[in-house]
């Protein structure tokens, strides 16, 4: 069943630095009746949240569902606010989450690449506290998997996200960093749900991502061929065309 004729809710989780407004764009051009149903939350350490760990997160996920009297619902997630998602989907034990739409996001690192993602996020981590943000950002923003954006992009994105407790980011950054989630990878089959899956083809990271994980049975994966790695912010019609064509 496609999530668009289905009564499930859609709820979405922004990505590192972002916010629920992130997706105003999308929810604003999505069909009525799933519109309707949909919300986008602050995830912890954003937007004056305190920061929490995966399994705090968890939590904090269920209790806006709770708050928000949603009954069935497929979560959205973005980079961040995907591996939270896989994060709830393996942990919260929840009968209500009928599926995931994923973009951009890690499932998890085999423990050789944690070793050496552990200092280079501790590194990251010690910037967001540190370093002014103007300077944080841009070094953010200049890393390889951002290779897809233009410059002009890079400083639209350094301008929305400049005003932020930079603090609250350092210890939200450390505590769900890729290198403290599970590996998921070989785990997907687990899963009773459909995983839905999206992609800039011009974000190699997450392209090599896409293909690892395609020859799993609850896996459907969905290419934007002209994106990088934030593809909603600049394609937001791509993504709402590949939402309603979601299944669950």
């Amino acid at each position: 069943m496609k999530l668009l004729n289905s009564d499930c809710s859609l709820v979405m989780l922004h990505g590192f630095l972002g916010n629920h407004h992130d997706f105003d764009e999308i929810i604003s051009l999505l069909p009525e009746n799933l519109r309707s149903r949909t919300i986008a939350i602050d995830l912890p350490g954003h937007n004056n949240n305190e920061p929490a760990n995966f399994r705090e997160s968890i939590h904090y996920i269920d209790q806006h569902i709770q708050n928000n009297n949603i009954n069935n619902f497929v979560l959205y997630g973005y980079s961040l606010g995907g591996r939270l998602a896989t994060n709830y989907a393996f942990n919260a034990r929840n009968s209500h989450l009928k599926g995931l739409i994923l973009e951009s996001s890690s499932f998890g690192i085999t423990d050789e690449e944690r070793k050496m993602r552990e200092g280079t996020d501790l590194m990251w981590a010690s910037q967001f506290a540190l370093k002014k943000p103007e300077e944080i950002l841009t070094n953010w923003y200049n890393q390889p998997i951002f290779d897809g954006l233009t410059d002009l992009q890079k400083r639209q994105l350094i301008n929305l996200r400049r005003n932020q407790d930079f603090h609250k980011l350092a210890i939200q950054f450390d505590a769900t960093s890729v290198a403290r989630q599970e590996n998921y990878r070989n785990r997907l089959n687990e899963l009773s749900i459909q995983v839905n899956y999206i992609y800039g083809g011009k974000d190699q990271k997450y392209t090599l991502a896409a293909q690892r994980e395609n020859n799993y049975k609850n896996f459907t994966s969905y290419c934007v061929a002209e994106a990088g790695h934030n593809i909603h912010t600049f394609f937001p019609q791509r993504i709402v065309n590949i939402i309603t064509k979601c299944e669950i």
